[in-house]
């Protein structure tokens, strides 16, 4: 549903996989005012670690996802100020 309705707002939006759907938390926009699909960290490292991948290569990866994740709709991951304490 989320991943139906981002598509709708902008359908040129860059989404990750359909298996991270759940760490979907809501839009946002960019320099330009384009919509964008805005994803949890810590809900995607937590995806990741249950197909039984190790905490810290779950966030290596997450890592690549937020290197690799440029251009102009590409999603924003938040990181929640109390993950960052």
């Amino acid at each position: 549903m989320k991943r139906q309705m981002i598509m709708e707002m902008n359908p040129q939006a860059i989404l990750l996989d359909s298996s991270f759907d759940n760490a979907i938390i809501g839009v946002g926009s960019n320099a330009v005012g384009d919509i964008v699909a805005v994803y949890s960290h810590k809900e995607c490292i937590d995806i990741i670690s249950s197909d039984g991948v190790e905490l810290d290569d779950a966030v290596l990866l997450m890592n690549v996802f937020k290197d690799s994740s440029i251009g102009k709709y590409s999603p924003v991951f938040l990181t929640e100020m109390w993950e960052i304490a």
